[in-house]
C-alpha cells in the first residue's frame, strides 16, 4: 500500500490535505538531503570542503532541519511543543542564521542620521575653552579702554558728570560703580 491510500483510508477528509502537504514536503525533504548521505565519504569531510559561509549555512540547515522534524513529532502525537526545549533550540538557530545573515550580508542600512544631542555635546565640548579664553580676552579690552578713557577724560579736564556715568555704563545698561568716586588724587 502506498502512503497515499493509507492517508484516505485512516484520516478524515478535512485532515487529507494538510497531510498530503506534509508528505509532499517531507520527500522534498529527502532528496534534498540525499547527496550529503550519497556518497561514502562522512558528513565531517564533506564539511571539511566547504567554506566557511557554505559551512555554517550547511550546519544550520541540518540543525533546523532536525529540530523542526522533532517539532512535527511532537505536534503529531499530541504534545505540547511550546512548553518543550525543542522551541529554545529553534529559536537559538534562528538568531544564529540573522547573524549568519548579517555577518555575511553586511548591515542592511548604514544609519545616515545625526544624534543631535551628542553633537551639541562635542560642540559645546570643543568651544569651553575658547568661550573662556574670549571672555577673559573681552574683559581685559574692556578694562584697558576705560583705564585709557579715564586718562584722557582727566588730563583734558572735559566732561560732565552725566557725561562720565554715560561712559561709566556697561554694556548690559547698569552704571558701572566707580570704586574712586569722591577721592581726589
Amino acid at each position: 500500500m502506498s502512503k497515499q491510500s493509507l492517508v484516505t483510508q485512516e484520516l478524515p477528509t478535512n485532515y487529507e490535505n494538510a497531510t498530503n502537504i506534509l508528505l509532499s514536503s517531507l520527500a522534498e525533504l529527502e532528496t534534498m538531503l540525499a547527496p550529503l548521505f550519497a556518497t561514502r565519504s562522512s558528513l565531517s569531510e564533506i564539511v571539511a570542503k566547504l567554506d566557511t559561509e557554505k559551512r555554517c549555512q550547511l550546519e544550520l540547515l541540518i540543525a533546523y532541519s532536525i529540530n523542526t522534524l522533532a517539532f512535527i513529532n511532537l505536534k503529531a502525537n499530541g504534545i505540547a511543543p511550546k512548553s518543550h526545549p525543542v522551541m529554545a533550540e529553534l529559536a537559538r538557530i534562528r538568531t544564529y542564521t540573522e547573524r549568519l545573515k548579517e555577518a555575511t550580508q553586511g548591515a542592511s542600512k548604514p544609519s545616515m542620521e545625526v544624534d543631535k544631542e551628542a553633537a551639541e555635546r562635542f560642540i559645546r565640548g570643543a568651544l569651553a575653552p575658547n568661550l573662556s579664553a574670549d571672555k577673559k580676552a573681552a574683559a581685559a579690552a574692556a578694562a584697558s579702554a576705560n583705564k585709557n578713557e579715564d586718562e584722557n577724560m582727566e588730563s583734558t579736564g572735559t566732561g560732565s558728570a552725566a557725561a562720565t556715568s554715560q561712559n561709566n555704563r556697561s554694556r548690559r545698561g547698569r552704571a558701572r560703580a566707580d570704586p574712586f568716586q569722591g577721592y581726589s588724587k
